[in-house]
C-alpha cells in the first residue's frame, strides 16, 4: 500500500508549511546556539563578579567592581532575552512540525509496520518448519527404540547361546549411533521452537503498537491531503465563514463546519481499513 497525499498537481499548501518550518527550524537552531554561548559569557561575567567582591576593595577599586556588575546584570538579561525568543520559535514551529514532518514520519511507520510483520511471517513459517522436524525426528526416534528393542532381545539369545566370545551386533551398534543423534537433534530443535516462541510472543504488542502511529501520522498524511485540495476553494470556505460571522457573534470564523454524508464517510473507513498493513 503507497499512500501519498502530494502526487496530485497543487502542493502549494504543504510547501509553503513546509518551508515556514524549515525557516523557523533554522532560526531556533540558530538561537539555541546562541543561548549556550550567553550563558557561558553570563557565567564567567558572575564569576568575574563574584571574583571581585571576594577580594574587596583592597586589591580592586570600586568602579571596577561596579563595572563587573554591569556587565553580569546584562549578561543575565541577554540570557533571558534569548530564552524568550527560543519560546516564541517553539511556540510558532509546534502547529508546523506535524505537518512538515509528516511524509518521513509516515514513511518511517509504514516501514516500521511492514517491517514487523514481515518478521511474524518469517518466524511463523520458521516455527512451523520446526515443528514438523520435530514430529519427523520423533518419530524415527520412536522407530529406533523399537528396531533397538528388538535387536537387543535378538542379540541377548545370540550372547546366551553363544559358547565362544560375544561380538555386538553391527546393526545394534549403527541403531544406538542414530539414536544418540536423532535425540542431540531433537534437543536442539526444542530449543530452536522455544527461542521461535519467545520471539513471537512479544510481535502481536509491537504490530498493535505499530499500527497506532500507522494510523496517528496517516491521520497527518490525509489531512494535509485535503488542505492541499482545499486551497483553491479556501476563498469560497472563508466567505462563507466571514459571512457566518457577521450572522453570529460566536462563530468562530476561523473555522468552518460541514456535513458529511454518512455513506460517503462509511466508504472512507472501509477504504481506511484496506490500507492498514495486518498479519
Amino acid at each position: 500500500m503507497k499512500l501519498n497525499p502530494f502526487s496530485k498537481k497543487s502542493t502549494a499548501y504543504y510547501s509553503k508549511v513546509k518551508a515556514e518550518y524549515d525557516k523557523l527550524h533554522r532560526e531556533l537552531t540558530d538561537a539555541r546556539a546562541e543561548l549556550q554561548q550567553a550563558e557561558a559569557d553570563a557565567e564567567r561575567k558572575q564569576r568575574r563578579k563574584f571574583e571581585l567582591n571576594q577580594r574587596g576593595s583592597i586589591y580592586s577599586s570600586t568602579q571596577e567592581e561596579t563595572k563587573a556588575s554591569i556587565e553580569a546584570s546584562t549578561a543575565s538579561n541577554f540570557v533571558h532575552t534569548v530564552k524568550g525568543k527560543i519560546g516564541q520559535l517553539e511556540s510558532q514551529i509546534a502547529p508546523l512540525q506535524r505537518i512538515a514532518q509528516a511524509p518521513d514520519k509516515f514513511a518511517e511507520a509504514q516501514q516500521s509496520l511492514e517491517g514487523l510483520i514481515t518478521q511474524k511471517a518469517t518466524l511463523t513459517r520458521e516455527q512451523e518448519k520446526t515443528d514438523a522436524l520435530i514430529a519427523k525426528v520423533s518419530k524415527r526416534i520412536a522407530e529406533l527404540n523399537g528396531r533397538i528393542g528388538a535387536e537387543t532381545q535378538s542379540a541377548t539369545e545370540s550372547m546366551l547361546n553363544g559358547e565362544g566370545e560375544f561380538v555386538v551386533p553391527e546393526a545394534l551398534t549403527r541403531l544406538e549411533a542414530e539414536l544418540r543423534l536423532g535425540n542431540t537433534s531433537l534437543a536442539e530443535l526444542h530449543g530452536k521452537r522455544e527461542t521461535l516462541v519467545a520471539q513471537l510472543k512479544d510481535l502481536p504488542k509491537s504490530i498493535r503498537e505499530a499500527q497506532r502511529i500507522f494510523v496517528a501520522y496517516r491521520a497527518d498524511m490525509v489531512e494535509t491531503e485535503l488542505y492541499e485540495q482545499l486551497m483553491p476553494v479556501m476563498n469560497l470556505f472563508a466567505r462563507a465563514s466571514a459571512a457566518r460571522r457577521q450572522h453570529s457573534y460566536h462563530h468562530d470564523e476561523c473555522r468552518f463546519e460541514i456535513e458529511i454524508p454518512r455513506e460517503l464517510i462509511e466508504s472512507a473507513q472501509t477504504a481506511l481499513a484496506a490500507e492498514l498493513p495486518t498479519d
